[in-house]
């Protein structure tokens, strides 16, 4: 498929502003508490959402499913980035209950290994010391594990494309 100026712009735009918004130390553990941290989350995750579904359209898919909650509408880490992209995006989202109309989650953040809630037999856990996880409802998703990784991938599948 021939890519058109607009998303050959877009795809540029997006990595060059990732790597920015990786490169700026706000998802550092000393930032927790920094008013930009989460818009930075947002921006972040709109932009690898949109990466995601051009790197699928114009390469192929970016499909791993290592430490990926899969079920449900979610089958790979695009699959969780778009579910991560809509909770962001849309506050009254399904995406933000553990229990449907019981109990809500947004925007729960673990940097290293942690237990952050246990209810039953569901616990919003952060397996890695050397990782940040961002949680939605049920679903965790980890800074280096996940965003990191699909952004390197979507990179290598992209710009090869976008820079002919």
């Amino acid at each position: 498929m021939i890519m058109d100026f607009f998303d050959k712009s877009d795809i540029q735009g997006s990595l060059r502003r990732i790597e920015e918004l990786l490169d700026c130390g706000i998802f550092e553990p000393k930032n927790s508490s920094h008013v930009l941290m989460r818009a930075a989350f947002i921006e972040l995750l709109i932009s690898l959402r949109d990466l995601m579904y051009k790197t699928e359209k114009y390469s192929s898919r970016i499909a791993f499913k290592d430490d990926v909650p899969v079920g449900g509408r979610i089958n790979d880490v695009s699959d969780l980035i778009k579910y991560v992209r809509d909770a962001l995006c849309h506050p009254d989202s399904d995406n933000h209950y553990i229990e449907k109309g019981n109990m809500k989650a947004t925007f729960n953040v673990a940097f290293g290994r942690a237990k952050l809630l246990k209810i039953g037999d569901f616990e919003q856990e952060s397996l890695y010391d050397d990782d940040i996880c961002f949680f939605f409802g049920s679903k965790g998703i980890y800074l280096r594990r996940h965003i990191i990784r699909a952004f390197e991938e979507a990179k290598g599948k992209l710009e090869p494309i976008v820079n002919c």
